[in-house]
């Protein structure tokens, strides 16, 4: 398995977007993709009112929705599982791996920036690959990604390198 790719940024960097325009690449490819998010904001999958926000609500830890086309699980926890851990537990060996999120983690980072914001801003971070802006960048080591056509020629160039 070649090592994830973590895509950072701020809220409303463009994390979402590039990821998308990635995954288009690799189904492209018809390479099989797993994408792990990490959210900040304690969102929920439960929807009110279902059967699986009421087993959650009774004190359940963990449920499980399995559908024909899908499972899902949401898990109570105590303490946050690292990107390493989620990587072993769900990612395939054939499966390239997105990560949006996972700061602290030590893989290759693509950091998106917003308008304003520097490298400086971004100094915690480590094994920084590249930084881009979906608007003009301000800053000559940024890359443009104002287009798809930019973000997939950047990530295909990223494949090639890493031996996809």
């Amino acid at each position: 398995m070649v090592a994830p790719l973590q895509i950072v940024g701020f809220k409303k960097s463009g994390k979402t977007t590039a990821i998308n325009d990635f995954l288009a690449v690799l189904k492209r490819q018809h390479q099989p993709v797993c994408v792990l998010k990490h959210d900040a904001h304690n969102a929920q999958m439960d929807q009110a009112g279902t059967d699986t926000a009421r087993f959650t609500a009774a004190g359940a830890q963990t449920v499980l929705l399995a559908t024909d086309q899908a499972t899902m699980v949401q898990q109570q926890i105590t303490q946050p599982p690292t990107a390493a851990q989620l990587i072993a537990a769900y990612a395939q060996p054939e499966q390239f791996c997105l990560l949006e999120g996972f700061k602290a983690a030590a893989y290759p980072k693509l950091v998106l920036v917003r308008p304003g914001e520097r490298p400086t801003d971004f100094k915690q971070l480590s094994h920084i690959t590249a930084y881009a802006s979906l608007h003009t960048p301000e800053f000559s080591a940024c890359l443009d990604f104002s287009t798809s056509a930019q973000r997939q020629a950047w990530f295909t160039t990223y494949l090639q390198k890493e031996g996809f």
